[in-house]
């Protein structure tokens, strides 16, 4: 048996317990999985933390993923390209660093829309675009990054990129997908209309992908027929079974853990 958790600030919302104790459920195994809240001047003792409450590994949330890497031994290349951790193993003492949203994503998308090469536009520029574009980028798909200051190019670590500003859109662009990697949306907000985009850049056979989860459906995810869009759920389950991987060595079962996402959310994914 292996105690897990998530720890943030606040963290009492997330849905990583629900996952993991899902997963663990699926595969016979008896670990537990809780969330810990630790506020910003209480990481400095997250050791002390991690060993009272015998963690063999914890997920990172807000707003500990990048000020958790100063207390981590190793880094992985993924993590460390992006400046960010969400997923943190310990193994005979050694902490090591990882950012499973870059593949929790791929899996996700792959799972979906299958391999090649595309032009892919992100909207947005923070932690969630940094994942999504370290994704594409692995797999050399040509990526372009729009946001509304020049300055959020700074926050990227890698340049291998494009960078473009919002009103510079002009629709002309061929992109094969369109990713919302920005809050915009959770409330219903439409993220084509707030933000001014063309409507051009929606083409008949544009994946749209809304890395937002609940509503299931964002108005911005409605520009694109059924088949090609994806919200942010596959991400999160696929991210979680990825750290248990991690942690464990063994295979998560997302289709357990997505069934019992669906009950606990009405019958919707």
């Amino acid at each position: 048996m292996g105690n897990y958790a998530v720890i943030g600030f606040p963290v009492s919302h997330s849905l990583s317990p629900l996952i993991h104790n899902a997963n663990f459920a699926a595969r016979g195994r008896a670990d537990e999985y809780s969330a810990i809240e630790v506020e910003p001047d209480a990481l400095d003792a997250i050791r002390e933390t991690a060993s009272a409450n015998r963690l063999k590994g914890f997920n990172v949330t807000l707003p500990h993923k990048e000020s958790i890497m100063k207390h981590l031994d190793e880094i992985e290349a993924d993590a460390r390209n992006i400046g960010a951790v969400n997923t943190v193993s310990i193994s005979n003492g050694v902490w090591r660093g990882h950012n499973t949203d870059v593949t929790g994503y791929m899996n996700a998308f792959q799972g979906k829309f299958g391999t090649g090469r595309r032009r892919v536009l992100i909207i947005g520029a923070g932690g969630a675009a940094k994942a999504v574009h370290r994704a594409h980028a692995n797999i050399g798909d040509d990526v372009t990054i729009a946001a509304r200051r020049s300055t959020a190019m700074e926050g990227f670590i890698t340049t291998d990129f494009s960078f473009t500003l919002l009103p510079e859109l002009t629709g002309q662009e061929a992109f094969d997908v369109v990713i919302n990697s920005t809050p915009i949306g959770l409330a219903d907000e439409d993220l084509v209309e707030v933000l001014d985009l063309p409507q051009g850049l929606f083409g008949e056979s544009t994946i749209g992908v809304d890395l937002i989860y609940k509503p299931e459906v964002t108005p911005f995810l409605d520009y694109f027929k059924e088949a090609n869009r994806m919200n942010g759920m596959p991400m999160l389950i696929h991210q979680a079974m990825d750290a248990y991987e991690i942690w464990t060595g063994d295979t998560g079962d997302y289709e357990a853990v997505n069934k019992k996402y669906k009950e606990y959310n009405g019958g919707q994914s």
